[in-house]
């Protein structure tokens, strides 16, 4: 039998899904399943941040070259599984002869923001809001 969720469980979800995401929830519910987590949101209705302007940039930009991984260093906040949907969605399809291709230091967004910058490349007339602030974290170790 299920578990009964409870008042502190609901508001916690309330309180902190849409801003701070799923698994910020589920790292603080030890004993609920991501999927449990989720499906109670949807239940409270309560739907997961909304996706930017700057975040389909940069799938829109680099999704179909580089892939899921290489996208969510631009957005540590959203999973693999979640740039693939929404890559989906965007209808950007994965280059899979492209797949062992790797930036070899260059940088994507960062190489499209210098170019802008120093006049090198015109500004895009659809560069969403946001897209000078976009940093990649770095997870490579040591």
């Amino acid at each position: 039998m299920a578990k009964l969720w409870t008042r502190q469980e609901d508001e916690l979800i309330a309180r902190h899904f849409q801003e701070r995401g799923l698994q910020w929830v589920v790292d603080r519910l030890l004993n609920r399943s991501r999927a449990a987590v989720a499906k109670r949101a949807l239940k409270l209705g309560i739907r997961g941040r909304q996706w930017t302007g700057a975040e389909d940039y940069v799938i829109r930009t680099c999704y179909k070259r580089f892939g899921a991984g290489y996208c969510r260093r631009y957005m540590p906040r959203r999973s693999e599984i979640a740039i693939m949907s929404r890559a989906r969605r965007l209808g950007v399809l994965r280059d899979r002869k492209q797949r062992k291709k790797v930036m070899d230091g260059h940088d994507e967004i960062g190489c499209v923001q210098a170019a802008i910058k120093t006049g090198w490349m015109p500004e895009p007339d659809d560069l969403p809001e946001g897209f000078f602030e976009l940093e990649a974290k770095d997870e490579r170790v040591g």
